[in-house]
């Protein structure tokens, strides 16, 4: 063989060694989590193909069921299905997560939490909000028979609340009670000590406690009004995920096509019927 058949030869040689080498960088590159999972344009889902969503339980009507295996229906139910459906994940799955540790920024084992959470500049320090979804406001849940008319009566009331939530701040910062408010872990404590006569109201936002009664869950309680607060609810993400953008473009659409609106007229009451304390 001569020098120019040598020369060909060698570069055949080298081209074939690039190839090999770039075929085994390849192999170690990270696998893009939504091109697995359908092109929805996610990625790093808990699980590939399904939606993980987390919450706290109980919550009707935005979660209707006793556990997370078992519900057979609910505001946020419908919407995380539907997210999940327009995503093309073909599966979703409902885990807990307690809600204080979720607004204190605690890493959540899922791709989405729906809890009732309203958007505030301090949360948005540790997690990330969703475009809102849902708006409320204050609602007061006493038992039968304790009257609030005015701000002024509602300071002399015992009050309580769940630990981390809007209506913990709304009871310090504007009613000021006459007495220091409690503060429990869940709704279920807070539902539990208003019904055993340890404090006289539970402020908590105005669908849930709404949605508490009508569950039977405060058997002796009702809701006798609202403090008009303005909150909005968003969808909460880890910090460190990177499907928001995917997810507001879904939340969107469903507002704008009038999803979200129908679910609303489906499982709530207008809040109207709640009169507002000033």
């Amino acid at each position: 063989m001569g020098a120019v058949g040598r020369r060909k030869g060698s570069l055949l040689v080298l081209a074939m060694l690039v190839a090999l080498v770039g075929a085994g960088c390849g192999s170690d590159e990270p696998t893009d989590t939504g091109a697995q999972s359908g092109g929805t344009g996610l990625s790093g889902l808990i699980t590939d193909g399904t939606l993980t969503v987390a919450t706290e339980l109980p919550a009707p009507p935005f979660w209707i069921g006793e556990d997370y295996d078992s519900l057979t229906g609910g505001f946020e139910v419908d919407l995380a299905k539907e997210i999940a459906k327009r995503l093309n994940l073909g599966t979703t799955k409902f885990i807990e997560m307690p809600f204080a540790g979720l607004v204190a920024g605690q890493q959540c084992p899922c791709d989405i939490d729906l809890s009732q959470v309203t958007i505030t500049d301090e949360r948005a320090k540790v997690v990330q909000f969703t475009e809102p979804y849902f708006d409320a406001n204050q609602g007061i849940l006493v038992k039968k028979g304790t009257k609030v008319g005015s701000l002024e009566e509602a300071k002399g009331l015992r009050w309580g609340a769940q630990i981390n939530t809007t209506g913990v701040a709304y009871i310090n910062d504007k009613i000021k009670p006459s007495s220091e408010a409690q503060v429990y872990n869940t709704t279920v404590d807070a539902f539990t000590a208003l019904s055993a006569g340890q404090i006289d109201a539970v402020l908590l936002d105005t669908p849930i406690v709404v949605g508490a009664v009508k569950a039977n869950q405060v058997p002796d309680g009702e809701v006798v009004g609202q403090f008009e607060t303005g909150e909005k609810y968003g969808a909460v993400l880890n910090k460190d995920s990177k499907n928001l953008a995917a997810f507001n473009q879904v939340i969107t659409t469903l507002k704008s096509e009038g999803f979200i609106d129908q679910l609303y007229k489906k499982y709530f009451v207008d809040p109207a019927t709640v009169p507002v304390i000033s």
